[in-house]
Parts: structure tokens; sequence; C-alpha cells
């Protein structure tokens, strides 16, 4: 029954935005050459060839949802992911359009296919948004509802118990928990996350039977593997679903996802968020960005190069090699703070209150950072982003690695001008494990959103940053 209302649903669904695509490009036809008042130079061309692509257009565009597993149940995915993958496949869609057009000399208005690219973005937009407040407002009332029990007790179970008692919206009734082994059966009674024990993986599937249950939640620990094996065993002939939560309570997870390795599901355990088309926004961003910075800011640069040579002895620009992306060395720039002979021991340091080192116009240029804008170049070049990890020098990265746990993740991002250790006041001779905890909330968290967010607090905190030295 569970299966079958799934199939009718997205089948629906996909008929639906069948006839939403096919209306923002009939839509997008008469806005063009009959709502706009525009006149065409080449004349108005039929609607009949209009409809026949518009067809064929409709047929891409499901096909491309579906790559973008967008029939799928998405009771428990984010929305926001949901439109992420719309908006790939319109831009997909809408870009071959283009170059069919272009390549086959059709006859396609470059404003009818801006225009459905549009239409068809937001008309898809608001059927899921209007058909997740449905499908809410049906769960309220006991209707859409799908029953469940989770098989294990450790950390992996309860966590996802919390997540299920947690979005009430995702319409999943946690009728229980089954424990891990025969010893377990002595729980039985107990609770777990205020969810009853009700047996062991030995009473299934009399359990499932019992309770009603469609999906089997299987969240065992990696050591329970033998009741792992046992479970799946005595599953095999249930109808309900089984799914399987992988124990990761172990290790630190980084952006943690699932992929398909032609058709075998490999769990990553590590992975940077800067991939796809994050990595290709963040990019744009960053490039963009850096470039006005370098124009804007010209005069800034010269003032700053000029009193820094009249200042001391010695180049304008630091160079200094250090650790990016991926454990990659590059030359970073700076405007110079330091005498040219600061580092003449050959040992390397940083920087500190008073430090006899520093130059007079230095000190005025740290405690404002404008010695790092020099690195906007770093930024142009791909080597460095505006918002990332601070990166340092190899002979710190191979002394803090190995005292360090967990230290040579954060170079799974680029590194960056400034970032959220930065704006919380944590800089140079401060203490490394706090800045650890916070570039790695970063890269857990990573967002276009709390990238600007760095941004606009890094201008803030230029003022008074009591920790710049």
């Amino acid at each position: 029954m569970f299966s079958r209302h799934r199939d009718l649903f997205a089948t629906g669904f996909l008929l639906l935005d069948g006839i939403l695509i096919g209306a923002s490009w009939i839509g997008a036809y008469f806005i063009r050459f009959y709502w706009t008042g525009w006149d065409a130079p080449l004349g108005i061309p039929p609607l009949d060839l209009y409809l026949w692509m518009g067809a064929v257009l409709a047929l891409f565009t499901l096909l491309v949802l579906r790559g973008h597993r967008a029939y799928r149940s998405a009771r428990t995915s984010r929305f926001g992911q949901e439109l992420f993958g719309v908006a790939q496949s319109v831009t997909i869609v809408t870009g071959f359009a283009a170059l069919a057009s272009f390549f086959t000399r059709g006859e396609l208005s470059r404003l009818v296919l801006l225009v459905f690219a549009g239409l068809a973005f937001l008309s898809l937009t608001v059927s899921r948004v209007l058909i997740r407040s449905a499908l809410r407002q049906l769960r309220r009332r006991g209707m859409n509802i799908r029953h469940a029990l989770v098989i294990g007790t450790g950390p992996a179970a309860v966590a996802l118990i919390r997540k299920i008692r947690e979005h009430s919206d995702y319409g999943i009734t946690l009728h229980g928990v089954v424990a891990g082994d025969d010893a377990a059966r002595e729980a039985a009674g107990a609770e777990i996350v205020g969810v009853p024990v009700l047996g062991a993986v030995a009473d299934l599937p009399g359990l499932v039977e019992q309770s009603g249950a469609e999906i089997v939640y299987l969240a065992l620990g990696r050591a329970e593997y033998r009741a792992e094996d046992e479970a799946l065993a005595r599953l095999e002939d249930s109808t309900a679903t089984v799914r399987l939560v992988p124990d990761l309570a172990r290790a630190f997870t980084l952006n943690a996802s699932v992929e398909d390795f032609d058709g075998t599901p490999v769990v990553l355990i590590t992975e940077s968020p800067g991939q796809g088309w994050n990595a290709l926004l963040k990019r744009v961003i960053d490039f963009v960005l850096a470039a006005v910075g370098l124009v804007v800011l010209s005069p800034v640069f010269l003032a700053i190069a000029i009193a820094v040579r009249l200042d001391s002895a010695g180049p304008v620009f630091y160079s200094q090699e250090r650790v990016g992306l991926n454990g990659r060395r590059f030359r970073m720039h700076k405007f110079r703070t330091m005498r040219a002979d600061a580092e003449a021991s050959g040992e390397p340091g940083w920087s500190r209150p008073g430090d006899p080192r520093r130059t007079g116009i230095g000190g005025f240029l740290r405690a404002l950072s404008l010695d790092e804008l020099p690195q906007l170049w770093n930024v142009l070049l791909g080597q460095m982003s505006l918002v990332g990890p601070r990166p340092e020098r190899p002979f710190y990265v191979q002394r803090f690695r190995s005292s360090v746990p967990r230290y040579m993740l954060r170079h799974h991002v680029k590194a960056g001008i400034t970032g959220w250790a930065q704006v919380h006041g944590l800089r140079g001779d401060t203490p490394l494990d706090r800045r650890i905890e916070y570039d790695l909330y970063y890269i857990q968290n990573w967002s276009l959103l709390l990238d600007l967010r760095i941004l606009f607090m890094t201008v803030v905190r230029v003022f008074r940053d009591a920790s710049a030295h």
C-alpha cells in the first residue's frame, strides 16, 4: 500500500510538472510576442513551432528533473536541496535549448528562453511549496502518516529518534525501538528517548506486523554487525521498507553524504563543501569581488606602497609560502609590516604585541588589516578565497598536524583572507585548538550566506579588533 501510494503520488507530481513546464513555455511565447509590445524584427513566429518545441522541451525537462531525483520521496529531504535541483534542471534545459537553436540556426527567441526559465522555476517552486504545505496539513490531521520502528539503542538510533520527533511535519509515527541483541530483551518495557523498547532483533518480524510498521530504520552500532545481519535476514520476507542508518558516532564527519559508485553506495565521511555548483558560485563571487576590490582600492594600494617604501628599507610587498586547499603550497602576498631582516635568524615566529621587528607604518597597517589587501590578487588567481581558514606556513602545518587532532581537515577548503575564527578575535598567536574549532564549524556549516555574514563582520570588526598586532 505504501509503495503504491508513493508511486501514484510521484506519477501525479510528474504530470503536474509537465503541465507547468508546458504552460511556462507557451506563457513565455505570448509574453514576448503579444504582451510586451516589443517589435519582432523577423515577425511573430507561428505558434505551431513553439507548441512542438514546448512538447520536446517539457519531456526533456522532466527527464532532467528525474535525473536530479525530483520524484523520489522528499518526506525527509531539505527543501533547499530540492529547489536547488529544480534550478539546476531548468538552467540545463534552457542552456541546451539555446545551444540547439544557435547551432541549427533556429528561430527561438532568446527572450522567450529567458522568460521561460524564470516562469518554469517560479511555477515549479510554487507548486512544491503548496504541495508541502498541503501535505503538512494532512499530516496534522492524521493522514499521509508513515508508521516506523527503529532497530538499535545506541547513538545512531538516539540521534535518529530525536530527528523524527523534532520534525513532526515529516509525518512519521514511531511505534517503538527494537534492541540489537537477546541480552537487551530484558530492556523490553523501558524507554529510549521516550520511545518504548518493544523487544529484540530475535522478535522480528513479529514486532513489525504487530506495530503495523511500514518503515524499519536499521540504526545499529558498527560493533553490532551480527545483530544487523540477523535483522536483515529476518526482514527478508517482510513488507516493510528497510532503511540503513550508518553508525558514524566514532568518526568525525565533514559534510558526510552518500554517493553512487557504479551502483555501490559509498558513504563520504570527510568531504569538502566546495564541490560542483557550490564551488562554481563561490569562485564567481570571489573573482568578481576581488577584481572589483583591486580596481576600486588601487589608490589605497598606491598610498600604502609609498608609505611602506618611505618608512623603512626593503620591498613594498612581502611574499611567504603558505599551505592551502588539499595541502597545495602557494605564495601569499602582504604589504610588508616588518623590518626586512625580521627573520634573519631563520626561525619563523608569529608577531606579538609590541613586536620590535615591526616598522612604524606596520603597526597601523596591521591594526586595520590593510596589510592583507594584496591577498585579493591570490583570490583572483584562485589560490585563496575571500572567506576560509587562514593559511599557515609549511613549518607550522608539519608541526601541528602531528599534535592537533583534525588539524588537516581545515585544508578541505580554500584558505581565506578572513574567516569564522578571525571575526571572533582568534588571530595570530591565539589558542590553536580554538581556531581549529571555529574553522571546522565554518567548513561543516558552509553556505554563501555564511560567507556574506563573515565578510560583513570582518568590515565591522576591522575598527575594533584588539587582537591585531
